[in-house]
């Protein structure tokens, strides 16, 4: 547990901040490390399911650094050391025992565990999760301070706001009592969608009813021109982002975004040296590059593993001297099917470690 003083210090990671928010799939490591790069303060990981990482394996990886939680031969969750002291670890629960289960098993390789109150897709409202949180604050309030009172890292959440702004008020008073170091609110209901337009004039009265306690604000940022211009309008004391990022992880550069072609690039370079599964850095590699009509955009739509998504990206060379030794097999299952077989990677040595 905490001591006030510590918490007190922990509050101010989450000031004067530029953060990354939370995006299911596309925040993954190679996204992550990325964005630090280029300047973001804090990242947030996807969300993980807080009972499908109970009972996993830590695993290290000693050639890549990377650490895995692995469960029934699948990944539940991957960070590495360069990440440690600012990736807050999302996660999905119910109940107060199990997230507190899971968010031990993270605990040494995170800076920071954020309970999510604000997804409102189905299968999470359905588990008692995310939104469903906010119709029942009781549990939600339960679920933090089991957190607050056993984790020697700091404990946040993320909210939607309710249509009545007083109901908006009541519950955040009851979440700011448990202790918590920081708020962050999407500044939208549970049923709008993110092209609707988010309403931050809603968390001025927010900021102020929480005072001193740090309250990050989430929704429509997508240039770094928005940040101070949100915090103005607002009084936030930080701010993430999510589609601006996922369309360019450059857009926490103070001194402009760079094109974002560069940026697909570097981002598939991270991934290959994180041997980050390719399904997914396929997909996030997707959602970034900015020529949907070009033949490079067409061939990475027809790419089946990283050896072809290299060709068609000019990283040929790139590669043949780092990717064919540090990507394992089961990350890229299709390469080495046709035409000359790839080094195998999974001789890549790997230690145990009991979570």
């Amino acid at each position: 547990m905490l001591a006030l003083e510590e918490r007190e210090a922990w509050r101010e990671r989450y000031r004067n901040g530029y953060f990354l928010a939370p995006m299911v799939r596309v925040g993954t490591l190679p996204m992550r490390l990325l964005c630090l790069q280029y300047g973001a303060d804090l990242v947030w990981t996807c969300e993980v399911i807080a009972r499908s990482i109970i009972g996993s394996e830590r695993q290290v990886n000693e050639h890549t650094g990377v650490v895995s939680f692995v469960r029934d031969g699948r990944e539940i969750f991957t960070t590495h050391p360069d990440e440690k002291s600012r990736v807050v670890f999302q996660m999905g629960a119910a109940q107060p025992e199990t997230a507190l289960e899971a968010a031990k098993m993270v605990e040494q390789d995170v800076a920071g565990i954020d309970l999510n109150c604000g997804c409102p897709i189905k299968f999470s409202v359905q588990g008692g999760m995310g939104a469903a949180l906010l119709e029942d604050p009781d549990r939600l309030c339960a679920i933090l301070k089991m957190l607050v009172d056993n984790m020697s890292v700091p404990v946040t959440c993320k909210i939607r706001v309710f249509d009545d702004e007083e109901r908006t008020l009541a519950l955040v008073r009851r979440i700011a009592a448990t202790g918590i170091s920081a708020l962050t609110v999407h500044c939208r209901t549970r049923n709008m969608r993110p092209r609707e337009k988010a309403m931050w004039h809603r968390l001025n009265s927010i900021v102020e009813e929480l005072k001193p306690l740090p309250v990050v604000l989430n929704g429509d940022i997508v240039h770094y021109e928005d940040v101070e211009r949100a915090k103005k309008a607002t009084g936030a004391t930080s701010v993430m982002t999510a589609r601006g990022a996922a369309a360019n992880p450059s857009i926490f550069r103070a001194a402009g975004e760079l094109p974002a072609i560069e940026t697909a690039v570097e981002y598939v370079k991270t991934a290959i040296r994180m041997s980050n599964a390719y399904g997914n850095t396929k997909y996030t590699l997707m959602q970034m590059y900015p020529d949907t009509r070009s033949t490079v955009f067409r061939a990475l739509q027809g790419s089946k593993c990283y050896e072809s998504m290299c060709a068609a990206m000019g990283l040929a060379e790139f590669y043949e001297s780092e990717g064919r030794l540090r990507v394992r097999d089961r990350d890229d299952p299709m390469r080495g099917r046709a035409g000359k077989r790839p080094v195998a990677a999974t001789e890549t040595p790997t230690k145990r470690v009991k979570a």
